[in-house]
């Protein structure tokens, strides 16, 4: 099949006789990528704060429902249109990640909670390999994105100006009230927020491409302005440089793996190594970045402390953070630190999660192979600016979790549109686009 060639047509061209098939594959991309992004509880309530044990005691039981339903929906569909090929792939490598992660969770304190929490990623997982199957043509697929960036972002600003209690950090937040004025939108914290408009952003590079310039223009403008009112430093920061990144990825032959590595290195170099050593802080200082990156030395410090103790089982997937055994049982000037959610760093937090093994096992999955794919899809002419797209996502991801703990989760719309970004680029490698008849 051969790729697109035919003239864009405005987002409400599809909502015009469409026929039924393709109102079904627009509505259940449309559900899963807003359920990844919204989720069941948009708009939390940050004036109380969970402070059990446990990261997730409370399981949610209408949210298991919800993920089930919607993935037998998903393989369904996949299955009656004759996709089950691509269902869940590279095989091998996801088996052998997820497996691992099995094994050793089985000995955590809560074996049964992180089971159930690795189910739920591993559907996440399946979902989005599945997802990019219901677009009929690239045209279809750019209409449902902008779709669903314009629905994120309108819920987004209408919060913040409607009802800023909820879309806005207030000095009531009990956890960080320092972050009074931030906006977050429909999400937890403003990072998350911040990193979502990133992702948008790229998708609306994407649009104004694929399919209408001022469509692209609009979301561009509205995910733009709405990143630097989260005030999210990380973002804000990464987003030039994955960019630049992508593209050095994208065009530039043989040192693709090398380039990412690299930056990651380098990155990782400056943040995690000025939780360890006082001259590298001092040079991050003398070039006016804090240090302690927010404080997240200190919860650095902990985590490689206890790589240290299980470097090659971990603890179990999200078994470690705010264990019963880590909150009221180290060392009392930490006490701050070991209260953390997650170690805001998604390596180390592998590392904590799965060992050394698992941690391979991951890197090949999420850096290895992709780095393979854009190749592949380079050298057979694939579509660039899919290519582009997919690249840009993945990179900004991998650089994200050099600060924030965004790998392996449970879901989430940094690491959903990461999974989708990833089995993007393998079908880039190996497929063709379907023609727009």
């Amino acid at each position: 099949m051969s790729s697109l060639d035919s003239p864009a047509r405005p987002v409400r061209a599809f909502l015009v006789d469409v026929p039924t098939e393709r109102l079904a594959a627009t509505a259940l991309f449309v559900v899963t990528f807003l359920y990844t992004w919204i989720s069941l509880s948009p708009f939390p309530d940050l004036t109380y704060a969970d402070r059990e044990a446990a990261a997730a005691a409370a399981s949610n039981v209408l949210n298991r429902i919800v993920v089930v339903a919607l993935i037998a929906t998903l393989v369904g569909y996949a299955l009656a249109g004759r996709a089950r090929g691509i269902i869940v792939r590279p095989r091998i490598v996801v088996f052998l990640l997820f497996s691992w992660l099995v094994i050793v969770s089985v000995p955590s304190p809560d074996p049964g909670f992180a089971l159930r929490r690795l189910t739920m990623a591993f559907l996440i997982c399946t979902a989005a390999g599945i997802v990019l199957t219901l677009p009929k043509d690239e045209r279809h697929f750019a209409q449902m994105i902008a779709l669903c960036c314009g629905i994120v972002l309108a819920l987004c600003w209408f919060g913040a100006l409607l009802f800023p209690r909820y879309a806005i950090h207030q000095f009531t937040d009990e956890l960080e009230p320092m972050l009074e004025g931030d906006w977050r939108g429909l999400f937890a914290h403003k990072n998350t927020a911040g990193a979502a408009m990133v992702i948008i952003l790229l998708f609306g590079l994407y649009v104004t491409r694929a399919l209408n310039l001022i469509a692209g223009l609009a979301i561009i403008a509205a995910a733009g302005l709405f990143l630097l009112l989260t005030g999210s430093k990380t973002s804000i920061g990464l987003f030039p440089l994955a960019l630049l990144v992508a593209f050095l990825v994208v065009r530039v032959p043989y040192v693709r793996l090398l380039t990412l590595v690299g930056t990651l290195a380098a990155v990782s170099f400056f943040t995690i190594g000025s939780a360890v050593s006082e001259r590298i802080a001092g040079l991050v200082a003398s070039v006016g970045i804090d240090a302690t990156f927010t404080r997240r030395t200190e919860i650095w410090q902990i985590a490689l402390e206890h790589i240290e103790k299980r470097p090659w089982t971990g603890y179990g997937y999200q078994s470690f953070w705010r264990s019963a055994d880590l909150m009221y049982g180290h060392r009392e000037e930490l006490n701050w630190a070991v209260n953390a959610a997650d170690g805001h760093n998604g390596y180390l937090d592998l590392l904590l999660t799965a060992g050394i093994p698992g941690f391979a096992l991951a890197l090949v999955f999420l850096l290895v192979l992709p780095a393979y794919y854009v190749g592949k899809a380079e050298k057979h002419g694939a579509e660039r600016r899919l290519t582009e797209l997919f690249t840009r996502i993945w990179v900004f991801g991998m650089l994200v979790a050099c600060l924030e703990s965004t790998l392996l989760a449970t879901t989430g719309a940094l690491w959903f549109s990461m999974l989708m970004a990833i089995f993007g680029l393998r079908l880039q490698a190996r497929a063709r686009l379907r023609s727009g008849a």
